[in-house]
């Protein structure tokens, strides 16, 4: 078996100090993906809000509010926050699967913090706080994770089938 920098510094960079670079980079990435959530959630609000002053039921207005704040969730994560190459079809449907779990997550925090007594706004704070850890992990490493990645390895490997030999030709007359 190879081991590739076991015990030294690999460029003068220690494991701890990259593991501490990896902590932070995933930090920040969570940022960028609870900002850009905020922003949808915000379009959401403002497209329910304009519809119902206008005359929509609020539960339409809810659904056309929703459906706008995941799609501009989709685009903008897809850039933004994961810098996603994975095809927009397979990532659409993976984004809406977890959507879907996503929903069932948030509705079940909300029976069982409804259910312990809790105000039904604290609840959702709580739910709101899961899911959206939920489903940021879900889409840093499934959802959005690059189809080149998946397998790819990490360390230099060993060449396994060896090249085969160009062979000389003869030119033909």
């Amino acid at each position: 078996m190879i081991e590739h920098n076991v015990g030294s510094k690999a460029d003068g960079v220690s494991a701890a100090m990259v593991s501490r670079r990896h902590f932070w980079a995933a930090v920040e990435q969570f940022a960028r993906y609870v900002v850009i959530g905020c922003g949808a959630t915000l379009a959401h609000y403002v497209v329910l809000f304009g519809l119902v002053q206008v005359g929509v039921s609020p539960w339409r207005a809810s659904v056309a509010g929703s459906v706008i704040g995941a799609t501009l969730n989709y685009f903008i994560s897809r850039q933004a926050v994961f810098n996603s190459t994975r095809g927009h079809i397979g990532a659409m449907v993976r984004f809406g699967l977890v959507a879907f779990l996503a929903l069932g997550c948030n509705a079940t925090i909300m029976a069982i913090g409804l259910g312990l007594g809790l105000y039904y706004l604290i609840a959702q704070v709580f739910a709101s706080a899961i899911t959206a850890i939920f489903n940021f992990l879900v889409h840093r490493y499934w959802t959005f994770r690059d189809a080149t990645a998946i397998g790819a390895p990490t360390e230099p490997q060993p060449t396994i089938v060896p090249e085969r030999p160009v062979q000389d030709r003869p030119e033909r007359p």
